[in-house]
């Protein structure tokens, strides 16, 4: 029985408490995932680490291995020896353990917990309903999202950019291109809020409300396909719907998978790059200026933006046999975290990597992972931020956050504020 069971449902009630959680530094040396001081800015905690172990090290306080080098994060991200497949650990570990099968399978079988050949198989499908002419097209419908959003907000308004703003903006978004009518997007945000919860190791919900919620997320895609089975449109569920591959098609519970992940993975992770790109601007006034009045730079810039503070700070993986990476060997089924807010400010890598530097020379930051598990949702991130950041920019050149009442999530894999106080001007 793996020791998981035992200790996460132990370690998720200290990284409730800080006061226990700074305890814990001196026990889980080098690294300790708990420390509060590690959502508001890890970065300084990365250095510490990288100057401590180099690229990577096993870790046995917490048994796995800590990978922190550009070079050794994207060698083990694009092994092919590297499971994803988290099913049978969070099976026997409480909440997990007391969800029933269906809404276990909603997120255990989609790509992102799936090995090949059944990821090879999925993402054949579902690439055919992400083409770049198809991302390409959505740009329309995101700026006039973008604008619809700002219109709502006024000059001198103190406001909560995140709720307002940064959150708002991705749902819809994902709502109007899967084809959810606009009536419903408020509530499809509050079942993505919801669903958040079941991927992130740290979470405590409720088991029943999340049975609930998986209910009305069914029921809601459910009316959805059997209308575009009927009658498809010019949306991702009809596309969806109608994508095969050799007469193979994705099935309901396939297809439902596909949406939850796509909603929840893509509403959290934009939130939280457009959070963290706006207090990153903020903090470099002439960088921010400069994305305001040379908007050609957008493209790099959300780049290095992506780079300096990714929304995706850590992942894993566990080896299906023994792996070598960077002269060291991962054994079978070891856990093997890849920190790619480490690795996206690593020196070897990256000249001067805690500067914001927008047009600098071939970013390509790891935020979206590597190999064949690269975000399915990579472009479509990158093309709401790049059309969203200007804008703002434009209607509120000096906006100004309350840095001292900015709220972060308590997250072992995204980091993104929850609340940004900030005066509109």
């Amino acid at each position: 029985m793996r020791i998981e069971r035992f200790i996460v449902p132990a370690l998720r009630g200290v990284a409730r408490s800080d006061r226990t959680a700074n305890m814990l530094d001196k026990v889980l040396r080098p690294w300790n995932p708990f420390s509060p001081a590690r959502y508001r800015d890890p970065y300084p905690r990365y250095a510490r680490l990288r100057s401590e172990i180099g690229e990577l090290k096993f870790q046995r306080s917490l048994q796995g291995w800590n990978v922190v080098g550009y070079d050794a994060c994207e060698e083990v991200l694009r092994n092919p020896n590297m499971s994803v497949d988290r099913a049978d650990m969070l099976a026997g570990v409480p909440p997990y353990s007391k969800l029933s099968q269906p809404t276990m399978d909603l997120f255990t079988n989609t790509m992102l917990m799936k090995d090949p050949p059944d990821h090879t198989r999925l993402r054949t499908l579902v690439n055919r309903a992400f083409t770049p002419r198809q991302m390409a097209a959505l740009e329309p419908d995101i700026d006039k999202i973008t604008r619809g959003l700002l219109d709502k907000l006024q000059h001198g308004q103190q406001a909560d950019v995140i709720e307002s703003f940064c959150a708002q903006l991705p749902i819809h978004v994902i709502s109007n291109m899967l084809g959810f009518p606009p009536a419903s997007w408020d509530e499809f945000r509050a079942v993505s809020d919801s669903l958040v919860q079941f991927i992130d190791p740290i979470s405590s919900f409720d088991p029943a409300a999340m049975e609930r919620t998986v209910s009305r997320f069914t029921e809601m895609l459910g009316e959805l396909v059997t209308e575009r089975e009927r009658q498809p449109q010019d949306d991702m569920v009809s596309r969806l719907v109608e994508a095969q591959d050799d007469g193979d098609r994705l099935n309901r519970r396939e297809l439902e998978s596909m949406v939850a992940i796509l909603m929840v993975a893509g509403h959290e992770t934009t939130a939280s790059l457009l959070g963290n790109s706006l207090l990153a601007l903020q903090a470099h006034p002439e960088a921010k200026n400069r994305l305001r009045t040379e908007p050609d730079i957008a493209t790099n810039a959300v780049e290095e933006l992506l780079r300096f503070d990714t929304p995706v700070q850590l992942t894993d993986r566990f080896p299906t046999e023994d792996v070598q990476v960077a002269g060291q060997t991962l054994k079978k089924g070891q856990l093997v975290g890849v920190f790619l807010g480490a690795a996206n400010r690593d020196p070897a890598r990256y000249d001067r990597p805690d500067q914001l530097i927008l047009d600098r020379e071939d970013p390509r930051p790891l935020s979206f992972g590597h190999g064949i598990h690269h975000c399915l949702g990579a472009a479509l991130a990158r093309m709401e931020t790049r059309v969203a950041l200007p804008l703002f920019l434009q209607t509120f050149p000096d906006y100004q956050i309350d840095i001292d009442r900015v709220a972060w999530k308590r997250s072992f894999t995204v980091r993104g504020p929850l609340m940004l106080p900030t005066t509109l001007r």
